[in-house]
């Protein structure tokens, strides 16, 4: 059982994550293969939505019992469990437009026409956070994923969307993530882990990269202390820095996205900066 963190650090910030996938591990005829009311086939299965005790490819590590309690007390994803209504997306929603971003309320509330699948029965197994999976017979994204399980043989991967602070500086194999709030488990491509996949090689999806202001994004982590710590901290590299949106620094890596909000005077500078030229 991980530990948690309980140091005081005054460099810890709060930030939004699209964290990269967990193999779902399905086997070979894993899954059940049932149909709609109108014949149209879907897929159910187990699978694995979320691994601890160890650092993903960005280098974030999560404590096991902080994600449980959070999504075990959650009235909003209690009462979406409870009517089957507990979706995820066909890889997180990103803007297919260079630059558009999208708002706040959509970052954090799965679109209903973009539903892959639904997410059930969620449960705390050792060192894996799992679920059962339905994927939707009736959206595109749902018979899309569906055909690829049953006529590729393809093994689905999970990743999380969720709130939470960084703990930069955090004592080696202790967690560096705190999760205030998940929002649920996406189905991308891309596994956070080295090793989380099935025998099948998956097919690396590559998202159009929302690159804006990212000379300034670059410039304000230069100057910003608490922003120096955090990026050394998690080994963010400049080339992994995007730009700046809202108010915060977004830096994406791999199949991930994470947006670390700016404060103070760096956060006064910046928005002034973008104001006076308008965009």
């Amino acid at each position: 059982m991980a530990l948690k963190s309980t140091q005081t650090n005054k460099y810890e910030t709060a930030c939004f994550v699209q964290e990269c996938a967990v193999s779902s591990e399905l086997a070979p005829n894993g899954y059940i293969i049932k149909k709609s009311a109108e014949g149209l086939p879907y897929c159910e299965f187990e699978s694995t939505l979320m691994t601890f005790n160890e650092y993903n490819r960005m280098k974030r590590r999560y404590d096991a019992n902080n994600v449980d309690t959070v999504i075990a007390t959650d009235e909003r994803i209690s009462d979406l469990i409870r009517r089957n209504q507990w979706r995820g997306e066909w890889n997180h929603p990103n803007p297919d437009i260079k630059g558009q971003q999208y708002s706040d309320i959509r970052m954090t509330i799965p679109e209903p026409t973009r539903t892959s699948h639904f997410i059930s029965k969620p449960r705390l197994e050792g060192d894996r956070y799992r679920g059962h999976i339905i994927t939707h017979p009736r959206t595109e994204c749902g018979r899309s994923v569906a055909s690829e399980i049953i006529d590729l043989g393809a093994v689905p991967c999970f990743s999380v969307r969720l709130l939470g602070n960084m703990i930069p500086n955090a004592p080696v194999n202790q967690p560096n993530m705190r999760v205030s709030k998940v929002i649920t488990f996406d189905m991308v491509d891309f596994p956070s882990h080295a090793g989380a996949q099935a025998d099948i090689t998956p097919r690396v999806h590559q998202e159009s990269a929302v690159v804006f202001l990212k000379e300034l994004a670059n410039y304000c982590c230069e100057q910003d202390e608490s922003m120096k710590v955090v990026c050394e901290s998690f080994q963010i590299s400049t080339d992994e820095i995007m730009g700046i949106n809202n108010g915060s620094i977004v830096v994406e890596q791999c199949d991930s996205r994470m947006h670390i909000p700016l404060k103070g005077k760096i956060r006064k500078e910046a928005l002034s900066i973008i104001m006076e030229r308008g965009i």
